[in-house]
């Protein structure tokens, strides 16, 4: 988080976008609206289907989720060559007396697929306008429609701080349904950032507290995520991995070796992706302890964009590494429009 410094930022009539983060969502719309889409839009995604999900009792294939099998009353599926042994009940006759050669028939039967939504709510994804929080709701809502719709099992977990036990959805046992799932998304919040006052501060009670919070939240998350022993699947974690690539890195290699397929979506608020403009600036961590005073020069920007690149392209390289899917944006990314079509574009659904 970043704080400006001096006279200039007192003068404005409208507040600066640092006042917006440091208000921590004052100026949000009502929780209930936040996860709102426009009237239609859901029942537009009801023919969409969230590609390369593994399915329950089989392999994964790229915008599939076939169980295939030699006959059955199901669409059929493929050909393959005669072999010994073979049921002759599923062999092509029509296709024999036209080629001399025999082929089997395959059909394939539809199986339902697993869809986990791992979500970040550390206090740093309250930041932005929209909120980070916001738009991986959002996301959330909108991948759990497409998938129920498409009859895959969806989940939902929540994570928020280290030895605190995830939000989940739907309850054990139970199918979850979309008007269900975002009325849940509308009550979660994201965590509070923890603060403590050192000797400025009691001496000066004026002053900005250090904000306070515990390493290890998104190893935490996962391994609580992994203790419920959840159906192989294809995992989307949303997150603004303001972690330790190490972390991330850990994280994504437990998520893999338990067999799930992994998609990450890294969100940043427009504040965090680009520099504000030259001035003084007092910059503030709101889940580690810790200030830095700088100014934010040309020079300071363009090495901000680089490290900011440096990390972004690091995180990628951690989930492709692994087979897994990657998307950056902003939280301001509109999703009925620029969001879904970047989705279909790359084959994420379809």
């Amino acid at each position: 988080m970043v704080r400006k410094e001096g006279v200039h930022s007192v003068k404005t009539a409208s507040k600066p976008w640092w006042q917006r983060i440091l208000s921590f969502g004052a100026d949000e719309a009502r929780p209930d609206a936040e996860v709102a889409f426009p009237p239609g839009f859901l029942s537009s995604l009801e023919r969409l289907r969230v590609l390369a999900v593994r399915a329950a009792g089989g392999g994964l294939k790229e915008g599939h989720r076939l169980g295939a099998y030699k006959g059955g009353q199901l669409e059929f599926h493929d050909y393959r060559n005669y072999t010994a042994g073979d049921d002759l009940r599923y062999l092509d006759w029509n296709l024999y007396a036209r080629l001399g050669k025999p082929f089997i028939k395959e059909f394939a039967r539809e199986e339902a697929g697993s869809i986990h939504l791992l979500l970040d709510a550390t206090p740093s994804m309250a930041l932005g306008a929209p909120s980070k929080w916001t738009f991986a709701r959002r996301v959330a809502a909108l991948f759990a429609h497409i998938g129920w719709s498409a009859r895959d099992k969806v989940d939902a977990s929540i994570f928020r701080g280290v030895g605190e036990p995830l939000a989940t959805y739907p309850p054990n046992g139970k199918r979850g349904s979309t008007p269900e799932f975002i009325e849940w998304l509308s009550r979660q919040k994201p965590a509070e950032a923890r603060v403590e006052s050192g000797p400025e501060e009691r001496e000066n009670p004026g002053s900005t507290p250090k904000t306070i919070g515990p390493e290890g939240v998104l190893r935490d998350g996962v391994q609580a995520f992994l203790r419920r022993a959840p159906a192989r699947g294809r995992v989307f974690l949303l997150s603004d991995f303001w972690q330790e690539e190490s972390e991330v890195s850990a994280a994504a290699q437990r998520l893999s070796a338990s067999g799930h397929d992994l998609a990450a979506i890294h969100v940043l608020a427009q504040e965090e992706a680009a520099v504000p403009d030259p001035g003084e600036l007092r910059v503030l961590s709101v889940e580690d302890a810790g200030e830095v005073e700088l100014s934010a020069t040309p020079s300071a920007a363009q090495r901000y964009q680089q490290e900011l690149e440096a990390h972004r392209v690091a995180i990628e390289g951690l989930f492709r590494r692994r087979g897994g899917q990657y998307l950056f944006e902003t939280s301001a990314t509109p999703l009925e429009r620029v969001l879904l079509q970047t989705l279909k574009r790359r084959r994420w659904v379809a």
